[in-house]
């Protein structure tokens, strides 16, 4: 019986170590199949052809540009077939524009090519020359028909890092695609200039060359002689507030914003300090001498007074808001850069930042006055307007146009606008 249940045991062992050799078979079988065949991954092929820098070098129009791409020291990169870039170059005509600027009228216009290429080859900076080109290439490619006609501007990224830290935040140019013109920024890109093509890209031609900025706006404000009261009006509407939270001063000086300021140069801002004096003191007297002297004396006291208990820190921060042009996504920022080509030549509104706490208010009423393809002043009408009608005011006349931030653009104008 030992026996008989002995072999009964070894017969079990033998016949689970059979199953577990046939189970390793038919795995092992399953597992020799053939592997699923993929297609082939097709390597694109790169064009050939001349790059763009070639393309330029090859146009006798385009000489003077091709010196300022070589003196750049960017050549190899614009003729590099492995990827796409859209360029916006000068011809000559507008090269000899560039080059008496630069020269500070030194070198005229109508002087011998052989002169203006040996500024370009060796006044120029190096570093200069390569801003330029960086900041008017954009990294694909753009056909005239590919460029926004949304307004205003719509930016696209250029070639210029603005941190070294983060190589994708980068400087914006400004291309918009109009009916009669066509501009990058504010100048406008030549008809006759448009949709060259490069092996590797595409180049138009604008007027004369798109400078990149190279200050935020809270540093070109300070430079300005006659802003002294918009800078004190700033101080006084951030006043308050935590440093870097909401601060109209921090997103002057934010490189990465994109805004349009309207600033009330400095007479501009004593008629308003005489008016809302004059208006409160004779609304409390009736006396128009004493009220005469009530407003002459604050405006002696210059842009301090904005600083006094006469006007709040709301008051200010309204104004404030009111001169910073606006869209809204999910809630109205200053997020618009309005060049004065983007501005029509019929009064049209533009919303600010008052919209973001009165989403009914129709902003501001702005109107371009063109000749040609330039726009040669612009003008600005506020709602309020000590007590008339809305927008019957005189309308603010912008006295200086574009000036060009990295950050943002701003104009400055002669009189302050109202909210209301």
């Amino acid at each position: 019986m030992q026996i008989f249940n002995f072999k009964i045991t070894i017969m079990k062992k033998i016949n689970y170590k059979l199953l577990l050799l046939l189970s390793t078979v038919v795995f092992i079988t399953s597992c020799n199949k053939d592997l699923e065949q993929f297609a082939p991954i097709t390597v694109p092929g790169y064009p050939t052809g001349n790059g763009i820098a070639a393309t330029i070098a090859l146009n006798p129009n385009d000489s003077l540009f091709s010196k300022l791409i070589v003196r750049s020291g960017m050549s190899t990169t614009l003729n590099d077939l492995t990827k796409s870039f859209t360029l916006f170059a000068v011809d000559n005509p507008g090269m000899r524009i560039f080059v008496n600027a630069a020269s500070g009228g030194l070198i005229p216009i109508a002087a011998p090519d052989a002169v203006h290429a040996n500024f370009i080859s060796t006044l120029i900076p190096a570093a200069s020359a390569a801003g330029i080109i960086n900041y008017n290439t954009i990294g694909q490619k753009f056909l005239a028909a590919n460029i926004s006609s949304a307004f205003p501007n719509y930016p696209l990224t250029s070639q210029i890092i603005l941190d070294p830290a983060q190589p994708f935040v980068r400087m914006n140019i400004f291309p918009v695609r109009g009916t009669a013109y066509s501009y990058v920024n504010n100048l406008p890109i030549t008809v006759a200039g448009l949709d060259q093509l490069a092996a590797n890209g595409v180049i138009h031609h604008t007027y004369t060359i798109v400078a990149p900025p190279t200050a935020t706006l809270k540093a070109m404000i300070a430079g300005e002689s006659t802003l002294s009261y918009f800078r004190a009006a700033i101080a006084r509407a951030d006043s308050g507030t935590v440093a870097g939270t909401s601060q109209f001063d921090f997103l002057l000086n934010y490189g990465v914003t994109n805004m349009t300021v309207l600033a009330p140069n400095d007479a501009a801002f004593q008629s308003l300090v005489f008016g809302l004096v004059y208006s409160q003191v004779f609304a409390a007297t009736g006396s128009t001498a004493l009220a005469t002297a009530f407003a002459n004396g604050a405006v002696a006291v210059g842009p301090a007074f904005l600083s006094t208990n006469n006007v709040t820190t709301a008051q200010i921060k309204g104004i404030i808001a009111y001169h910073l042009l606006a869209t809204k996504t999910t809630s109205y920022q200053p997020n618009i850069r309005v060049f004065s080509v983007n501005i029509p030549a019929t009064p049209t509104f533009i919303k600010t930042l008052v919209n973001g706490a009165f989403d009914a208010h129709p902003g501001i009423l702005a109107k371009a006055t063109y000749a040609g393809p330039f726009a040669i002043g612009a003008t600005f009408t506020g709602l309020g307007n000590f007590g008339g009608a809305p927008y019957s005011g005189t309308p603010a006349n912008a006295v200086a146009i574009d000036k060009h931030a990295v950050n943002g653009v701003y104009h400055i104008i002669d009189k302050v606008l109202l909210p209301q």
